[in-house]
């Protein structure tokens, strides 16, 4: 697959998966309400969020380590350390430490965060035209 196709499917899976993450943890609760059984599957789970993150930071790091590599655009990098942190500490420490809302809005900022930086990653690789 030619690579500057590559950088945009990575940022693209990204953002798809931050933004999974903040529907999840947002829209879980009335989920759980309107169809009571999801509580019984894994996307009733918590675990759900440390899954999304096995993917989400791998893609994550590779996508913005090589797009910063080539438009040297360090805040793009920035916004994705920020956004990997805040999605990571509501799944280590998770709701007894920040409860339900801490754990909510942490995991909503983080996702945001991650995704500003993946779009500004992909719109910075498609000006400059990078290739890897």
């Amino acid at each position: 697959m030619h690579s500057g196709r590559m950088q945009t499917l990575m940022d693209k899976t990204a953002i798809a998966f931050s933004t999974a993450c903040a529907i999840h943890c947002l829209f879980l609760p009335v989920f759980v309400i309107m169809l009571p059984a999801l509580t019984t599957t894994s996307i009733g789970d918590e675990s759900f969020h440390r899954l999304l993150l096995w993917f989400v930071f791998p893609i994550s790091v590779l996508a913005l380590t090589q797009g910063c590599r080539r438009h040297k655009n360090r805040t793009v990098l920035s916004f994705g350390v920020l956004g990997l942190l805040l999605l990571g500490i509501p799944a280590i420490v998770g709701h007894e430490v920040l409860g339900e809302v801490g754990e909510r809005f942490v995991t909503v900022l983080g996702a945001t965060v991650l995704a500003f930086g993946h779009v500004r990653n992909y719109k910075l690789c498609r000006k400059n035209k990078c290739r890897f």
